[in-house]
């Protein structure tokens, strides 16, 4: 039975006055030399444009909190999430111990280390160093033993950091041990489970208490300092870096581009030198691990693209070194000599790169920014997004089709066009899919029979409408966006336009996300959210259930981009007689290929993205397969039409299910 009242406290047992001083300047001196290093990335990033990523600055603080306590990303991966977890909460929980074991030991007139707090306080820092141990080896095994592509190349510091890691955790269970064995084994200390298990075997050698002690005391804090120090000088950086990045993150939809200011006044567009990027794009290069996660999910590396998003951001803080560090200037050193062309290309923004990774970088902004340049200043495009470019230009939609036949597809429908009409509760944004693409004509006419049914008071712009410009945007070409923008803009001030429904999610995003930009807010609805509000309010009803096995594709300008996820599976859950899933959906959806203006472009490098889609979705046994997008429905199309599986599975957007299920 243990002795509450004999329980004393055994802080820096037996080690000299000396080097304890030695250890506290040393410790400052470390200290300054870590915070030194970063100072100075800092100071880079000012390079950076400015921008205000303060606002909210509380909301923004809990979030990050929640994140780094929690790992909520880490831990969608079981092995590497569960080693992660394991090192950040061993060594955070030893940082805070170490803090309270030196208040104890030299802040004068503070005394706590003793009684029941001592043995819970022992018990806690021991099993918190066992699980950083476990974290440190199950990593050690990842990458001497798995070796998973991701992580390549890897770097000495990538072993250095967890060696070093284990070194810091022995040591201090090695420096408790041989106290715990010079001191005669207090029966207390048997809370201190590692450390007095440990004792046993060092007892048994014959080491001198004292000696042994101050040397693994002393080898302890060196190895402590040197982790410190290296801080500063590593990936260890993230430590503190991607708390920061966090807490600074864009709170807006992901693939939110913004408008280049003073855009008639420029005389550069893009990434024409690294300075263009802004403070925060700056900090990402910085606070990128090499983790690889954003590699695994990217559909354009999956399919042997050029692309990977974790070298691209490495090439670019390569860059970033050469003109800060190495000191070269901006026409010494080009990002396009590390970066090629059909790196920037292959992107489809589909954002699942920035979904995955653990540190909040944002991809996109960065690929758009090299595509500006590219397009705007160097001219240098693929053959195929020039026809593009002059069709959205001259007839306001990528097929070059006449702008006199926009409202063709309304004929014999009755709809009322808001030049007549005049106003109307709802504006129904017919986008140029739905304007000029037989396959989603259908479902255009589709959705409009719904509307009807439904009774919902809506117009269309009929030929005033032009393409929302998403693809241009995406594309690099700011100058053809922001003419069909604000034209956009003026005609939906104009008819005074306050809620808009919408089909293609990538019109969506634009009208809901960046209209803003020009001075334009209203409601944006997709027709996915509409359809099942109208369900809710019993306004339409299913009296026909489809009897096939459906699968649905999220795409990922609905789901990743904007968080809608549930709406369509609300409204399958109404037809469908059974539903199922893609192995890789919702959050981590697999692209279809067409996005970031992929769409116009020819896929020449590899297998197609919508191929691998098609497999996908083929391989759960779905004899439906429903998607929410037009450019969705074209790529499986095509998909379906590849593997000759057109007559075997069918493939419609959930507008003309639903209109099928109301006969």
């Amino acid at each position: 039975m243990i002795n509450i009242h004999e329980i004393t406290r055994h802080v820096y047992w037996n080690v000299p006055l000396f080097f304890k001083i030695l250890v506290y300047l040393g410790g400052l001196g470390v200290v300054a030399f870590a915070v030194w290093a970063i100072y100075q990335r800092i100071k880079i990033w000012k390079q950076g444009k400015e921008e205000n990523r303060s606002d909210n600055l509380k909301e923004r603080l809990i979030f990050a909190a929640k994140d780094v306590f929690l790992h909520t990303r880490i831990l969608r991966e079981k092995f590497p999430g569960w080693m992660h977890l394991a090192i950040f909460w061993g060594f955070f929980v030893l940082f805070i111990g170490t803090i309270v074991v030196a208040i104890e030991a030299d802040v004068p007139f503070v005394h706590f280390y003793f009684g029941v707090f001592y043995l819970l306080f022992s018990l806690i820092l021991d099993v918190a160093g066992l699980i950083l141990i476990i974290g440190v080896c199950m990593a050690l095994y990842r990458r001497l033993k798995e070796k998973p592509e991701r992580l390549q190349p890897e770097k000495p510091e990538d072993k250095i950091i967890l060696y070093l890691l284990l070194a810091v955790a022995v040591t201090g269970f090695l420096t408790e041990a041989v106290r715990i064995a010079a001191q005669g084994f207090p029966k207390f200390e048997v809370y201190s489970i590692v450390g007095f298990l440990l004792a046993f075997p060092l007892d048994i050698i014959g080491l001198d208490g004292t000696t042994a002690h101050r040397f693994f005391w002393f080898v302890h804090m060196v190895l402590s300092f040197a982790f410190i120090a290296y801080i500063g000088y590593s990936k260890l950086m993230h430590i503190v870096l991607i708390p920061a990045n966090i807490v600074f993150r864009d709170k807006r939809p992901y693939g939110v581009v913004d408008r280049i200011p003073d855009m008639e006044e420029s005389e550069s567009f893009g990434l024409t030198k690294i300075e263009d990027l802004s403070w925060k794009q700056l900090m990402d290069l910085d606070v990128c691990v090499r983790c690889g996660r954003c590699q695994d999910v990217c559909p354009a590396y999956i399919t042997e693209k050029p692309l990977s998003p974790k070298n691209l951001i490495q090439d670019l803080k390569e860059h970033m070194n050469e003109r800060f560090v190495i000191g070269k200037s901006a026409d010494e050193c080009s990002p396009y000599e590390r970066i090629s062309t059909d790196v920037i290309w292959s992107c489809t923004t589909c954002a699942a790169c920035m979904e995955s990774c653990p540190a909040y970088i944002e991809h996109i902004d960065k690929i758009v920014e090299m595509r500006r340049y590219l397009t705007l200043m160097e001219g240098n495009i693929p053959e195929e997004m020039g026809l593009a470019f002059r069709n959205m230009e001259n007839n306001f939609n990528p097929w070059g089709m006449g702008f006199a036949a926009r409202a063709d597809w309304a004929e014999g429908l009755d709809i009322p066009v808001m030049s007549e009409k005049g106003e109307a509760e709802y504006l129904l944004w017919v986008g140029c899919a739905g304007a000029y693409d037989d396959r989603y004509k259908r479902v255009m006419r589709a959705f409009v029979e719904i509307l009807k049914a439904a009774q919902v008071d809506f117009a269309i712009l009929g030929k005033e409408e032009k393409c929302c410009g998403d693809s241009a945007r995406r594309l690099g070409n700011e100058y053809l966006f922001e003419m069909l923008a604000v034209e956009n803009v003026e005609l939906l001030k104009a008819y005074n336009v306050k809620k808009v429904i919408v089909a293609c999610p990538h019109g969506y995003h634009v009208l809901k996300n960046e209209y803003t930009q020009y001075g334009w807010e209203g409601e944006v609805l997709h027709h996915t959210e509409f359809i099942a509000k109208l369900l809710r309010e019993n306004k339409i009803k299913l009296t026909k259930e489809i009897p096939k096995v459906s699968v649905y594709h999220d795409s990922c300008y609905l789901g990743r981009h904007n968080g809608i996820y549930q709406e369509p599976r609300f409204i399958l859950s109404n037809v469908a007689s059974e539903i199922k899933e893609m192995p890789r959906s919702r959050e981590l959806s697999f692209c279809c290929g067409a996005g970031g203006g992929r769409m116009w472009l020819e896929e020449t490098i590899g297998k197609r993205i919508n191929v691998e889609r098609t497999e996908e979705a083929i391989n759960t046994g779905a004899q439906l397969i429903v998607t929410a997008c037009p450019f969705c429905l074209t790529m499986f199309d095509d998909g379906l039409k590849n593997k000759g599986k057109e007559e075997e599975i069918e493939l419609k957007d959930i507008a003309e299910i639903v209109r099928e299920a109301m006969n």
